[in-house]
C-alpha cells in the first residue's frame, strides 16, 4: 500500500467533519480499512491507481488533496464494495459525498465539467447524432429524438447542479 504522507499544513480537521453532514458520507468514521472495498472494486481490477481505501483513509485524515484528486471520479457505482463491507460504510456513498464536496469547492476534474456542461446544455451525456439513430434502426429501434434544450434549462434552472455547471457553487 502506498503511504501517505501527512504534511501538517495541508491537513483539514474540518474535512471529515463536513464529510459526515453530506448525505452518504455519515458512516465515513467505521471504516477500519480492513481493504474489502478495494478487493470488490471492479475499476480496481483495470485501474490500479483507483483505491477506494486510500480514498475514504485521504478523506478521514483530512487530507484536502482527495477534493482535488480525479481518483474518487473513477467509482463506477457498481456497490460491490457497499455490498461487502463489513462495517456497513457504503464506500460508493462515501465516494459520492467526497465528490459532491470537491463540486462544491469548484474542484471537479475538466473531464466531469464537459459532461455535466453537456447534461446542462442537451440534457444528455453527448450528441446523438444520425449514425446512432442508423445503427438503432438497423436493430428495430426507434430514433433518439432530440431534446428540448429549454425544457433541459426549466429542470436545472435554481438547482445546485446549475451553480456547478455555472462555476458558482457556494464554499460552505
Amino acid at each position: 500500500m502506498e503511504k501517505l504522507e501527512l504534511r501538517y499544513r495541508q491537513v483539514d480537521s474540518s474535512l471529515v467533519k463536513r464529510l459526515k453532514q453530506m448525505p452518504g458520507g455519515e458512516a465515513v468514521g467505521r471504516c477500519y480499512q480492513c481493504g474489502t472495498c478495494t478487493a470488490s472494486c471492479v475499476v480496481n481490477a483495470m485501474l490500479d491507481n483507483f483505491n477506494p481505501r486510500r480514498v475514504i483513509r485521504m478523506a478521514v485524515l483530512g487530507m484536502r488533496e482527495v477534493l482535488e484528486s480525479v481518483e474518487p471520479w473513477y467509482c463506477a457505482v457498481c456497490y460491490m464494495c457497499t455490498e461487502r463491507c463489513p462495517r456497513n460504510v457504503k464506500p460508493v456513498s462515501v465516494l459520492m459525498a467526497v465528490k459532491n464536496l470537491s463540486a462544491i469547492e469548484g474542484k471537479v476534474p475538466q473531464a466531469f465539467r464537459n459532461i455535466n456542461e453537456n447534461i446542462a446544455r442537451i440534457g444528455r451525456l453527448f450528441e446523438i447524432d444520425d449514425f446512432t439513430n442508423f445503427m438503432r434502426e438497423d436493430m428495430g429501434l426507434p430514433p433518439i429524438e432530440p431534446s428540448d434544450a429549454e425544457e433541459v434549462a426549466k429542470l436545472i434552472s435554481g438547482t445546485e447542479f446549475e451553480r456547478v455547471v455555472k462555476g458558482e457553487a457556494e464554499n460552505e
